[in-house]
């Protein structure tokens, strides 16, 4: 359990560092430029690199040691953020704070996969549940209260400021991870090459298609992220600002309440449901979608609209949280160890491409009907209990 404190503390660190980098330097651009078209593209465009990072690192988290691939990670991350610092008076600031950003989400990318493939070989059992639970919690409070920090920090440090602490941080995990001793962390081949990595991935894509239980719970996580989650991460800002008319700070306080719901449920899976497993995730998703439908109808009732999207937002962040580290719980039990790092980045990559096609075609859905925001969370809701008993159908999760 030392071992496993010591990647928690090292991914609190570097997380930390990643999350507020990665809200403060399109800030800065913001601000400089003055253009929101502009820092909206540039954020866009930054989180392609993730993409990619995932598939890598789950294929290199399976064929190196995980310890030093983390340390060197980190360290490289730490290199980039101090040649930013030392650039950043005079290279252009729109192709640096690109180039950057982009590096930064292609690193969390890449840390993420291995950190996850770490576990099942330091926990079991319920360990492993709990170890999941804290993983997924660290990562919630790290994109929280990474932007709130970033924030503050710019403004008192400047960016160059932040550039420098932050690569300290990253350092000072680097450190970290060097003193772990993982057992069994012994690769099957050393051998890297851009080959052997294309070979990996289309490894696990044809272990994905022959192993029909673990493409089921692919095919679920998925589909919570198409149907689901977006109705939430799109509707919330849509009913408060335009629906409602609240102001920013009432938005602000929503997504506060929504990240504490998601903090609660981490809470809860390392605690409650250690001493009484999740047996199965169907409940779970049948509470998403009776959720999104309750919240359908909640805004019907004009007392109760504000108050609704605070109390089942958070109740919903907190079911979804709850089912994530369920899914990868699930995940690391089903698929063999030498599978595990590249088949978890598949499925991480398959849910993040989902999402953007649920956040584009719910945005559609609250702009064409805008006089009926509730019609849309109901239609969620009964869309996706659809979706669920055809997945539940085909003995899915």
């Amino acid at each position: 359990m030392n071992t496993f404190i010591l990647i928690v503390l090292g991914q609190i660190i570097s997380l930390f560092g990643n999350a507020a980098l990665r809200f403060a330097l399109p800030l800065y651009l913001l601000r400089q430029t003055g253009s929101a078209a502009l820092y909206g593209g540039i954020t866009a465009l930054a989180m392609l690199p993730a993409l990619v990072g995932m598939l890598t690192g789950g294929a290199l988290a399976d064929r190196c040691r995980k310890v030093r691939l983390m340390a060197l990670l980190d360290l490289v991350t730490a290199g980039i953020a101090a040649a930013a610092a030392a650039g950043l008076p005079h290279l252009p600031l729109l192709p640096l704070v690109l180039t950057v950003l982009g590096s930064l989400y292609a690193m969390q990318g890449l840390y993420q996969p291995v950190v996850r493939a770490c576990l099942p070989l330091l926990l079991n059992g319920t360990q492993l549940l709990r170890g999941n639970a804290v993983i997924q919690l660290v990562d919630t409070v790290d994109e929280l209260l990474g932007p709130l920090l970033g924030a503050v920090l710019l403004e008192h440090l400047g960016i160059r400021g932040l550039l420098v602490l932050c690569g300290c941080c990253f350092a000072l995990s680097a450190g970290m991870e060097l003193c772990l001793r993982i057992p069994q962390d012994v690769p099957y081949d050393t051998k890297l090459s851009v080959r052997s990595l294309w070979a990996d991935l289309r490894e696990s894509a044809q272990f994905l298609t022959g192993q029909a239980a673990v493409l089921r719970l692919a095919a679920a996580m998925a589909a919570v992220n198409l149907l689901e989650v977006p109705a939430l991460t799109v509707g919330v800002p849509v009913l408060v600002v335009q629906t409602l008319q609240k102001s920013d700070a009432s938005l602000g306080l929503v997504q506060a309440v929504l990240s504490a719901g998601g903090i609660l449920g981490g809470v809860l899976t390392g605690t409650v449901f250690v001493r009484h497993p999740i047996r199965s995730g169907t409940p779970l998703l049948l509470a998403l979608s009776g959720v999104c439908a309750a919240l359908g109808l909640a805004l019907r009732v004009s007392v109760l609209q504000f108050g609704s999207i605070l109390v089942l937002g958070a109740v919903f962040m907190a079911v979804a949280a709850l089912f994530n580290v369920w899914f990868f719980a699930q995940l690391q039990v089903l698929v063999p160890q030498a599978q595990l790092g590249k088949t978890t980045a598949c499925c991480t990559v398959l849910a993040c491409l989902t999402q953007p096609i649920g956040q584009a075609a719910y945005g559609i859905a609250f702009q064409h009907w805008a006089a009926h925001p509730a019609d849309v969370l109901l239609a969620a809701g009964v869309l996706s209990a659809l979706v669920l008993w055809l997945l539940q159908t085909c003995r899915t999760v």
